[in-house]
């Protein structure tokens, strides 16, 4: 088997086993994991096989790392600052690329399979944690025990909102292209995710899984052209919908807590941030020790929000780095006239992750910044998918 065959399977692999970086340890005194490891295989497959790496967005990305490298350099512990850099940023980034390297777009629609995989096997999982069949894991001791008690499904994570930042996007990553592939038989399998999706009681979850589906709607609809103005106007009402409900979950005293003192450490710090890893451990020093404080501390591991902790964490110049991908991506997807759907599906995703990110940081983890990146992957240029079909 070539070097490039064993690149395009090993990164189907990695989609598969993304919840598989718990699976820790050390190599020569470098604290890693299973994931780390394979994405670094998967590097020097694609290197020798292709003898060169593709890597579309360069400039926003050249902004974000650099920009949470700087504020890395000015953290107060860096050594978990520069550690989170590399799991959270370097790696997805080495596999992003090799992703644009490995697969053209038309052959990109070969991931739906191994993520369908990916959330029948967690979903399992947290079905069996839920009734008792499987005790939890090391690394979710003790917290996650609460969350059992309180009947919520938590599968391999530490809380139920990680496991639904993790189900959602990839449940309408799949389960959209198989209904839009009309692949009915297999939808079957959807019952799974959603099943446990609703077992979590995220609500943020629950809203963003909503809100990509009805994006996905809207847009499959009208495939080969721009929305009608009816359907926009549907949209419009939607979206003032999800706003009072944001409004409603906006007055939670623990939330807001976090987020003024997350806008104070942006004001101290505007332009190079605090550093990743660093929010629980500055949160606690500008508290007032009242009680409101020690109840919320526990919490606020970070900022609740994708775009604050962003900012938090890369500084001004990695904030502006990611809303420019986030415009580019947008800019190219709104452009074409004809969009495949994979690109569909990708977008609504990637929507989700931005409505669920209001509420939680859905990227700042080893398998979110990976599903991430591979969403960017799969939205860019996916209506060559179509386009080559066509031809």
């Amino acid at each position: 088997m070539t070097c490039k065959r064993l690149a395009s399977q090993l990164a189907l692999v990695i989609a598969t086993l993304l919840p598989l970086y718990y699976l820790r340890f050390h190599i020569g005194g470098l604290p890693t994991n299973l994931i780390e490891v394979l994405v670094v295989l998967q590097l020097v497959l694609t290197v020798v096989g292709y003898r060169r790496l593709s890597l579309p967005n360069f400039w926003p990305i050249l902004l974000i790392v650099l920009g949470v490298v700087l504020a890395s350099f000015f953290a107060l512990d860096q050594r978990v600052a520069f550690g989170i850099v590399k799991g959270w940023f370097v790696v997805p980034l080495i596999y992003y690329a090799c992703l644009n390297t490995v697969f053209p777009p038309d052959q990109r629609h070969v991931f739906i399979r191994p993520l369908l995989i990916s959330l029948v096997l967690v979903s399992l999982y947290a079905i069996g944690q839920y009734f008792g069949l499987i005790p939890l894991l090391n690394h979710q001791l003790p917290e996650a025990e609460q969350y059992l008690t309180q009947g919520r499904a938590i599968g391999f994570f530490e809380s139920p909102n990680f496991l639904a930042m993790y189900l959602v996007p990839l449940t309408l990553l799949a389960g959209g292209y198989i209904i839009l592939m009309k692949k009915f038989r297999a939808c079957w399998w959807l019952i799974l995710p959603l099943t446990v999706i609703v077992l979590s009681q995220s609500q943020a979850g629950l809203l963003a899984l909503g809100f990509g589906i009805v994006w996905l709607w809207l847009w499959q609809s009208s495939r080969q052209n721009t929305p009608s103005r009816s359907q926009l106007t549907g949209w419009a009402i939607g979206a003032l919908a999800v706003l009072l409900v944001m409004w409603r979950w906006v007055d939670d005293p623990a939330r807001l807590l976090i987020w003024k003192n997350t806008w104070v450490m942006i004001r101290e710090q505007p332009i190079f941030g605090i550093g990743p890893g660093q929010f629980q451990t500055i949160f606690s020093s500008l508290s007032d020790q009242s009680s409101q404080y020690v109840a919320v501390a526990p919490y606020a591991l970070h900022p609740h929000n994708l775009f604050l902790n962003f900012y938090l964490s890369a500084g001004l110049a990695g904030f502006t780095g990611f809303v420019w991908l986030l415009v580019t991506s947008g800019r190219d997807f709104f452009r074409e006239t004809f969009r495949s759907p994979l690109a569909l599906v990708a977008s609504a995703a990637i929507v989700a992750v931005l409505v669920h990110g209001l509420f939680d940081s859905t990227y700042f983890k080893n398998d979110l910044a990976i599903i991430f990146w591979l969403l960017v992957f799969l939205v860019s240029n996916g209506y060559k998918e179509s386009n080559a079909h066509r031809a």
